[in-house]
């Protein structure tokens, strides 16, 4: 009997969650993050039992859950979310296993992103890729010859804290000039600068075939994809890269995240 998974991905501003097996979502439901652990938790419980109710645990092989920050992957704690200050310190996968009885697995939610990109999106066919998510933050995941990469520490790919200008980070210069677009040239300028030497710099440094762009706000990145590119290409050293990079939109939407956790079991 092949049994379901469930997928989790707990963003700054949402949480989406799925039913995956067979490689499909069968079911998938969302709610928005709350502001608190205690309400977060309890909220979690609800819309993970809701998705699951009629099954019987024992149908539910496994549990994925992406989370936004740095994590200790062995552990299953939450170390730093940046836009989550109240989850640090919390093990997550121990809360998991304790409420659903299942085994969990836990990962960053842009190497899922990109996980899911990879083996079901825009990612296939790829061996060196590079996820960026755009939200509430800036998250980053990276696949070299086929294999994700952690990092002696699981942080690798925390891409949004490259530092780009004056001791600012990527996310907070892009997070702030996002809010201003609508109402300043200058800012629609620095965007697309900003963006596309963060772009260099990762293209510089892994050299990938792709980079895929994923999250709430990669609508809105996408518009200025011309713009970076035409930075980017400033900046990039090789040639070879200039012409041949990529850069793609996720074709998997708003579940991307979730699905990558529950492909945690698929690896």
């Amino acid at each position: 009997m092949i049994k379901y998974i469930v997928g989790i991905d707990i963003g700054g501003s949402k949480i989406n969650a799925v039913l995956f097996k067979n490689g499909k979502i069968f079911k998938s439901a969302k709610i928005l993050t709350s502001k608190n652990l205690k309400e977060l938790l309890e909220k979690l419980e609800a819309l993970v039992r809701k998705l699951i109710s009629g099954l019987g645990s024992k149908k539910i092989s496994g549990i994925g859950c992406g989370v936004a920050g740095v994590l200790d992957l062995q552990k299953g704690v939450i170390l730093n979310a940046p836009n989550l200050k109240f989850l640090n310190n919390l093990n997550i996968k121990k809360w998991l296993q304790e409420q659903f009885r299942r085994e969990v697995k836990i990962d960053n939610d842009a190497r899922s992103f990109l996980r899911a990109e990879y083996m079901f999106g825009a990612g296939r066919g790829y061996k060196n890729l590079i996820g960026i998510t755009f939200g509430t933050g800036i998250g980053g995941g990276m696949f070299i010859n086929d294999k994700i990469i952690y990092g002696a520490n699981d942080s690798a790919g925390e891409l949004g804290h490259m530092i780009i200008s004056k001791r600012k980070d990527l996310e907070l210069l892009i997070v702030k000039q996002a809010r201003k677009l609508r109402f300043s040239k200058m800012a629609t300028k620095k965007f697309g600068q900003n963006l596309g030497i963060g772009f260099a710099n990762v293209i510089n440094i892994l050299d990938p075939e792709v980079i895929i762009i994923g999250g709430g706000a990669a609508k809105t990145v996408k518009k200025f994809l011309p713009e970076i590119k035409i930075e980017a290409a400033k900046f990039i050293i090789s040639p070879k890269s200039r012409k041949n990079v990529k850069i793609l939109v996720g074709k998997l939407g708003e579940d991307a995240g979730a699905i990558g956790a529950a492909a945690l079991f698929l690896e």
